[in-house]
């Protein structure tokens, strides 16, 4: 097992993500563990860079990775479950370029940076095109299981979930989503997203 230190994103869930830009499309495609590797150890160079004074511009390269490390239209369609298909592809498309720019924007907010002492790569599970990648980010006294939940995108492999010591991302997202269109509609759901979006650009 390698460890390798690394600082942990906080963004409402556990995102521990990144490359520089200039490196998010690797020429010779990577295992499905060597790209989280690859990305944690990106991210702690921007934030070692940046050190106590991070600003606008290492704020934008860190949402540039997040951007390109999840596979935000799958993402949305399991958000969504069965209202997905209930959608026009317009309407599709529109929730899914709001939805990454929520995620976008929110994942830098809390940049109360969660330092890891260590993380360990434990293992892969590759089955055809889908894959699992299971590490442990230690934090003393604690541990935190992350489940890296992943599919290949053409060449590359990218995340659509994290499930984070057992809580799952697309599950939490489906959840409230739900809850929304139940108590009102989709169109108001996502009215509500809008509003979040300009209220937060």
């Amino acid at each position: 097992m390698i460890v390798q230190r690394i600082r942990v994103l906080s963004t409402g869930v556990l995102l521990i993500l990144a490359v520089s830009q200039a490196s998010l499309r690797p020429v010779t495609a990577q295992s499905p563990i060597d790209v989280v590797r690859t990305r944690n150890q990106a991210v702690e160079r921007i934030l070692d860079e940046a050190g106590d004074d991070v600003g606008q511009s290492d704020l934008e390269r860190l949402k540039d990775v997040i951007n390109s490390f999840i596979d935000f239209e799958e993402l949305s369609r399991r958000g969504l479950g069965r209202y997905w298909d209930e959608r026009t592809e317009q309407e599709q498309a529109d929730f899914v370029n709001v939805f990454r720019e929520l995620i976008r924007n929110s994942s830098v907010q809390k940049l109360s940076v969660h330092t890891a002492d260590s993380v360990q790569y434990l293992h892969e599970s590759i089955n055809g095109t889908d894959a699992t990648v299971n590490t442990v980010a230690y934090k003393h006294p604690n541990e935190i299981e992350i489940v890296y939940r992943m599919h290949k995108v053409g060449d590359e492999w990218m995340v659509f979930d994290m499930i984070v010591d057992g809580a799952s991302t697309v599950r939490n997202y489906r959840d409230s989503f739900h809850r929304e269109i139940a108590a009102t509609s989709y169109s108001e759901m996502y009215a509500k997203l809008v509003r979040r979006l300009n209220e937060n650009p």
